[in-house]
């Protein structure tokens, strides 16, 4: 089982969240308010999805959805500069 450690549930979500942009970057290439809020859903989706091992790890650990959305946030940001883009 992996480290229960915030920076460990970190990178899975940035991880998840890079797949997730790279297997839809029409998507998610720019900073407009749609892309923006399709990021905020992804967050979302991530944080309604989890199981109840993920819950308690979550509720443990003291990570909320604000953390999914800012971690989420993060990696697009990464995305964009790795494929070159603006973040303006």
């Amino acid at each position: 089982m992996a480290k229960q450690t915030v920076q460990a549930v970190k990178s899975e979500i940035q991880g998840l969240a890079i797949g997730n942009y790279k297997s839809y970057p029409e998507q998610y290439e720019s900073t407009a308010p749609a892309a923006l809020i399709s990021i905020q859903e992804l967050a979302k989706g991530y944080w309604d999805c989890r199981d109840y091992k993920e819950v308690a790890r979550d509720e443990k650990l003291g990570i909320n959805l604000e953390d999914y959305q800012l971690w989420t946030k993060e990696a697009h940001s990464a995305f964009l500069k790795a494929n070159g883009h603006s973040l303006n």
